[in-house]
């Protein structure tokens, strides 16, 4: 969101390691919980960016 050109919106959410596991019981513990990512594309013309932000936020997270 620190772009002022081209700035991304997300919200995440914290989930603990149980309460994960209760929900996805075939995903392997590797650590005390998980952080889920979330992205809203609430207008039909946001579809043809779903790759680009993707890309963007793989590079974000390297960062």
């Amino acid at each position: 969101m620190n772009d002022s050109q081209d700035p991304v919106f997300l919200s995440t959410l914290r989930v603990g390691a149980d309460r994960f596991a209760v929900l996805h019981p075939k995903v392997t513990r590797d650590a005390d919980g998980a952080r889920v990512l979330r992205s809203v594309l609430m207008k039909p013309e946001s579809e043809t960016y779903v790759e680009q932000l993707r890309r963007r936020l793989e590079r974000l997270a390297r960062s």
